[in-house]
Formats: C-alpha cells, structure tokens, sequence
C-alpha cells in the first residue's frame, strides 16, 4: 500500500502522517518534487524527481512512479496541481491508484471564489455580499469596508481591505478581482474529510492564532458545540453534493450576523497537522476507504483547545536528490 506525495516542498508533518498511516500496512510514502533540496523528499522513504506542474510530461511521469512502485494512493498538496490531476484520474485508477482529489467540477469551482460564493449561495450557505469588476452597482450602495482578493488567489497575495472610495484605484493592483464585503469577527479554518460517497465524516475548526505566507504557523482548536458543528455539517453536506471528496480545508467567519464561508482548497491544508493532532486521521481513512472499508462518521469527534506552534528545522547533506 504504497502512497505518493506529489509538490511534497516542506509538507514534512503531512508526509509524517501519512507514513503512520502506511507503515502498519508495510507500505512506504514516495515523496515527488522538482526541487533536489525539498525537505520532505529527505523524510521520504523514496524521493522522485519530476518536472513542473505545467509540463505536459508531468502527468506522464507520475504514472510512470506510480507503475514502478505500485502506488495505491496519490496525495497532490499544492493548487496549481488539482486541475491536471483532476482531469487526469481515471488514468491513474486504471493503474490501481486512487488520486486524492475531489471531482473535475468541485475542484473547478472552488478554484474561482466567484464561483464558490456562487455555487454555495444557491445552496443557501451564508457567505460574503460579492461582486466582480464588471457588474459592480453604484458606489454609494455599497458596504463603506470592502474587501478584494484575486478570484483565484492563494497564500494571501494581492489582498486588500479598503474603504469603498478607493476601490477603483485599487482594483488596477489585484488581478483578476473579486470585491466582497469585508468581513467583521474572528477567522476560522477547518480541516474536513468527506466520505468517497459524499458524506461528513470529521471537522476540525481552528483559529490561526498567526500566520507566515498565508499558512499558519500557531494555532488552537475550537469548540463546535454552539451553531459552529450544526453550520458545518450544512456546508459540508453542500459540498459533498457538489463533488468534494476526501480532506478538504474551509475558511469562515464567525461574525454578529452569524457564520460566512469566505473559501475552499480541496486539498490537505499548511496547518492540516494540528487537525491531525486533534483526532482528524484522514490519511489513515483514505487508506480505509481504497481497502473497502466504510468510514463511519465522527462529525465532532476531536480534541478542542489544543495549541500548536511551529518551528523550522535543517536536514543538512552534501549529496541533494539530483
């Protein structure tokens, strides 16, 4: 029961979990990335050199890992990936390899925040006031904060939160722009693991008490015990039913007005590794699920009021990957 982290970088608690998972079935973790010095490939039991994301070779040579070492399970980590590998499952699972991934469909839309506001309003989820450049209403209806971010922005670049009389000026420095009402109350995130049938099995809501390039780096489980769980299972349920499957990461706002979806990244999260420490042992019910075996649900099943905080550490050598 072999697994394969694709773009591992410095995903080395994530390649950790995944080995705890494997190891009791006496599979290894192969660890896939361009760069020869990328710490996870030293933690790996096997590291594998392969282009860009964007290469047509690319999908090519990740089917040629996963024949030679039998891979059963992909995991990709990074969002310029999740389109191509999407697209690309069926030719895995004719190898026997189940790539982590949710559909073509939910990865598309959760892809665009235009489209996942979209998609989850006409669910009836509560998520920010939006709009885009091009349909904006008078300026004078409104909110007086906005806020603007790339529709298909990451790590927290080219986000703004302004007064409304400066939106034009600073609508020329964030391309391809969505505009929302900025949002007032702490910001939550989620680690969440929905069933290959589509189920809510397990959330993790947490505070990132601070972050370093958009990824946190300290951070505190939350009690779901308000309308925290009920809100969550909803928007999970949602999720589901539009294609999300596996682990997946949400960002909300716990405001006056109640709870706001802000995002989605169908993926493991940076700070996914405190949700692991709290309960959410999601590479183990990956595992699970390509063995056939029904995940049952833990929907609020996990340790609140757990901290992490992180630190950085060297591997030193003198002979890198390739």
């Amino acid at each position: 029961m072999n697994v394969l982290l694709t773009s591992a970088g410095r995903r080395t608690s994530l390649l950790q979990a995944i080995r705890e998972a494997v190891s009791p079935l006496g599979g290894q973790v192969i660890g896939a990335d361009l760069d020869p010095l990328a710490p996870a490939l030293y933690l790996a039991d096997v590291a594998e050199q392969v282009p860009r994301v964007t290469d047509a070779a690319y999908i090519p040579r990740l089917l040629d890992i996963v024949a030679r070492y039998q891979v059963r399970l992909l995991v990709p980590t990074i969002d310029t990936e999740l389109q191509v590998l999407a697209e690309a499952q069926g030719r895995f699972a004719d190898q026997g390899c189940r790539v982590h991934i949710s559909s073509p469909e939910f990865v598309q839309i959760t892809g665009d925040k235009w489209l996942t506001m979209q998609a989850f309003a006409d669910h009836r989820i509560t998520v920010p006031p939006s709009w885009l450049p091009e349909n904006l209403p008078a300026p004078d209806t409104l909110p007086e904060r906005l806020f603007l971010k790339p529709r298909d922005g990451s790590a927290s670049m080219h986000t703004y939160g302004i007064h409304r009389d400066e939106l034009h000026k600073t609508l020329t420095r964030v391309p391809n722009a969505i505009i929302q009402k900025e949002m007032h109350g702490p910001e939550i995130t989620i680690d969440a693991f929905i069933a290959q049938d589509g189920r809510p099995i397990h959330f993790v809501p947490r505070r990132r008490i601070r972050t370093l390039g958009g990824e946190s780096i300290q951070g505190v489980t939350l009690s779901s015990n308000d309308h925290l769980g009920e809100w969550l299972t909803k928007v999970l349920n949602v999720a589901g039913s539009l294609g999300a499957r596996g682990a997946i990461t949400l960002q909300a706002f716990d405001t006056a007005e109640g709870y706001f979806l802000s995002e989605i990244n169908p993926r493991f999260g940076g700070g996914y590794p405190l949700g692991y420490a709290a309960g959410g042992r999601y590479p183990q019910w990956l595992l699970e699920e390509i063995q056939g075996r029904t995940v049952e649900s833990r929907l609020g099943d996990y340790r609140v009021g757990m901290y992490m905080t992180r630190t950085n550490t060297e591997i030193f050598t003198e002979t890198p990957k390739w």
